[in-house]
């Protein structure tokens, strides 16, 4: 399991926050359950990782609206004096580190980690907090997003607290903006673009996608038409259940290649959603499923709601969301609570979708 090491006393108190283990990753793989090699390299490089240790060094911020701080671990072999370790993420407006990390962890459940940039959870400890707040102090902070960001930020480290948040892992070199695929003006912070060929798929009143056929996506990316629709299926329905609303706000919609160069939806942002809202918009925006997808959501709805039952060695559903990454913001029962709801919504919709589309409702295994 992950572990937290923790002197902390009061402001001036050292703490060492290190990683030790990945509590969701690691039960998979004891299962035998296939990671991405992304996965694995960043699970890799990142057990073990204290960033307060003399290992790293922090130089440079990140981020648009967000305030994000970049993590080098020194390495005198490398040409630049260091190799990426990725970024850290605390609590900004439109960066909330428990769905960034939920995200991704549910996504490893279902089998399409290789979909969802690799996140994890972290807390920063003096040093690294300090190095934050130095960083904050000394680079022009614009726009009112970011200024808000900036205040909320630096209140947190005069806390004295250890600064919780998330590690990422640095985008591929090859992702970039599919913004073909969004209508960023539309009302309620944009929209699905519904002459896209990807999105048009995802319609249940539409011809399925078809397999063997390539989808030009400009650019020089291409790839499977039943893939894209697939994957971007499994990125919308998690956006259901953790309630994304910046997805289609532009920029947040992205593809990358595979080692054999073939385009693959790639959520690298997931950071703009609050599973404890009310937004419901997201249910309506498509139609058709991923039937292992659904079929392991109703697996952890049942879990959640009878918790004895036992879900990846779980037995208390309250550790569970905890190790998803559901810790931050509200207490852990209010969000087994919230995460139940929002998988009833999630799968009640499936359901009378089904009954009406049989099985054209999900894509062909």
């Amino acid at each position: 399991m992950r572990c937290i090491k923790s002197d902390h006393v009061g402001a001036d108190a050292s703490a060492i926050m290190t990683i030790d283990g990945f509590p969701i990753l690691d039960r998979l793989l004891v299962q035998g359950t296939a990671l991405s090699a992304v996965t694995r390299d960043w699970m890799k490089k990142w057990r073990g990782m204290d960033l307060d240790s003399a290992e790293y060094e922090f130089k440079e911020l990140s981020g648009s609206t967000s305030i994000n701080m970049k993590i080098r671990k020194i390495d005198p072999t490398d040409p630049q004096g260091y190799k990426s370790r990725g970024t850290f993420v605390p609590l900004n407006g439109a960066a909330n580190p428990d769905t960034e990390i939920s995200y991704f962890n549910l996504a490893a459940i279902l089998g399409y980690d290789s979909v969802f940039r690799p996140t994890a959870r972290y807390e920063l400890g003096p040093k690294a907090s300090a190095a934050l707040e130095t960083l904050i102090e000394h680079t022009p902070i614009h726009g009112s997003d970011r200024v808000e960001n900036k205040g909320n930020i630096l209140r947190e480290i005069a806390s004295g607290k250890p600064l919780r948040g998330c590690v990422k892992a640095k985008k591929l070199d090859s992702a970039r903006a599919y913004d073909e695929m969004v209508n960023p003006s539309a009302p309620g912070n944009g929209a699905p673009r519904s002459s896209n060929p990807v999105i048009r798929s995802l319609q249940v009143e539409n011809p399925q996608p078809q397999s063997g056929v390539t989808l030009d996506l400009g650019h020089g990316y291409k790839g499977d038409a039943v893939q894209l629709a697939r994957e971007f299926s499994v990125i919308m329905t998690l956006d259901v259940i953790f309630r994304q609303w910046d997805r289609y706000s532009g920029g947040n919609v992205v593809i990358a290649k595979d080692d054999a160069g073939v385009a693959h939806c790639y959520a690298t942002d997931n950071g703009g959603a609050d599973v404890s809202s009310r937004l419901d918009r997201n249910i309506g925006l498509f139609s058709r499923y991923d039937r292992r997808t659904i079929d392991g959501l109703k697996a952890l709805s049942a879990f959640l709601k009878n918790p004895a039952s036992g879900f990846l060695g779980y037995t208390d559903a309250e550790t569970f969301v905890a190790d998803l990454g559901l810790y931050r913001q509200h207490p852990p029962a209010d969000y087994v609570d919230r995460l139940k709801s929002n998988l009833d919504f999630l799968l009640q919709h499936v359901s009378g979708v089904e009954a009406r589309h049989g099985a054209d409702a999900y894509f062909p295994n």
